[in-house]
């Protein structure tokens, strides 16, 4: 009976050996499969992480071309408070030539100086005279409020739009405006 039993265990023990060699072509694909529906993950949030950081940093640079006109405005402040620098708009500006007293020595009068100011910072919502815009498509508009006596300067820009949480475009995300008065 001992020998019996040795015989039948050696020979289910045999026969899971042999049935035993590894992984089998199936379970290997179906883990190749789970590996690149993670790997496409993965590579959608990089994807949609990196137009993220480009829609910030334009809206960085719209800030800073913004808040660059509101500092040209309280550095001239005797035109910009009779509301001389508005409403005026980059879109209408045809050619872009600086007024003749930009870079003497004897420097602009104020009403030159507005004049100069709306240039050298339409030159820079354009990318005029330079390699490169700071904003793609970029305007720059500029509204005075005689009233309140409130200064609005927008900068606006062109940029793919980005799908919000259930698909929805996010409307406005390519405008920046800052108010304020003297």
């Amino acid at each position: 009976m001992n020998v019996i039993k040795r015989s039948c265990s050696q020979g289910i023990l045999g026969t899971l050996k042999t049935r035993q060699k590894g992984f089998t072509l199936i379970e290997i694909l179906v883990t190749l499969f789970i590996l690149a529906v993670g790997l496409l993950g993965l590579a959608g949030l990089l994807f949609e992480g990196m137009r993220n950081n480009q829609g910030a940093y334009l809206r960085t640079q719209a800030s800073i071309l913004a808040y660059d006109m509101a500092d040209r405005m309280r550095a001239n402040s005797a035109p910009a408070q009779n509301g001389d620098y508005g409403p005026f708009s980059t879109a209408k500006v045809q050619s872009v030539t600086l007024p003749s007293c930009v870079g003497t020595t004897t420097g602009c009068s104020p009403a030159d100086r507005v004049t100069a100011d709306q240039m050298e910072w339409t030159q820079q919502v354009q990318g005029t005279g330079s390699d490169m815009a700071m904003l793609p498509g970029g305007e720059g508009t500029i509204a005075y409020d005689s009233t309140t006596g409130i200064y609005t300067v927008t900068v606006q820009w062109d940029e793919g739009s980005r799908g919000g949480d259930a698909g929805e475009d996010i409307v406005g995300d390519n405008s920046y405006t800052v108010n304020f008065s003297l």
